[in-house]
């Protein structure tokens, strides 16, 4: 049997065995820019009306190397057990919140202001790729 290289860990979406709906959220996650954010239901919508549950599901199994941070729960703050991590990575990248606080879990994102216009993107088209 061939050696095969060992899968890249700074590429994750293209990680061997990934399902292809899981990539595309990868995808639209790695697409978001520093500052911005989506929730798990955006993504969900932009890679084919796919629930936050499945997001979810794919950023604790696959996510470890995109930026995470960026995708949150409807009322703006963190995944349970991840604010600690989450709110040093909005305050680095200047996130607008709606309500700051020293307890880490209470911090809320202002997703008004935060939200990322996805207009144009494609996950379908493949990494960086907007439709034109």
């Amino acid at each position: 049997m061939p050696d095969r290289p060992p899968p890249d860990p700074v590429d994750p979406p293209h990680l061997p065995g990934l399902p292809a709906r899981a990539e595309e959220v990868l995808e639209v996650v790695e697409a978001i820019p520093s500052g911005r954010v989506l929730t798990y239901g955006d993504v969900g919508e932009l890679v084919g009306d796919r629930g936050p549950r499945f997001v979810g599901t794919v950023l604790r199994r696959f996510g470890a190397d995109v930026c995470w941070w960026r995708v949150l729960r409807a009322d703006g703050s963190a995944a349970p057990g991840l604010a600690d991590r989450a709110v040093v990575h909005w305050r680095a990248e200047a996130v607008p919140l709606r309500r700051d606080d020293r307890d880490p879990a209470q911090v809320r994102v202002d997703l008004r202001r935060a939200r990322w216009d996805a207009a144009g993107f494609d996950p379908a088209a493949g990494p960086g790729r907007d439709v034109p």
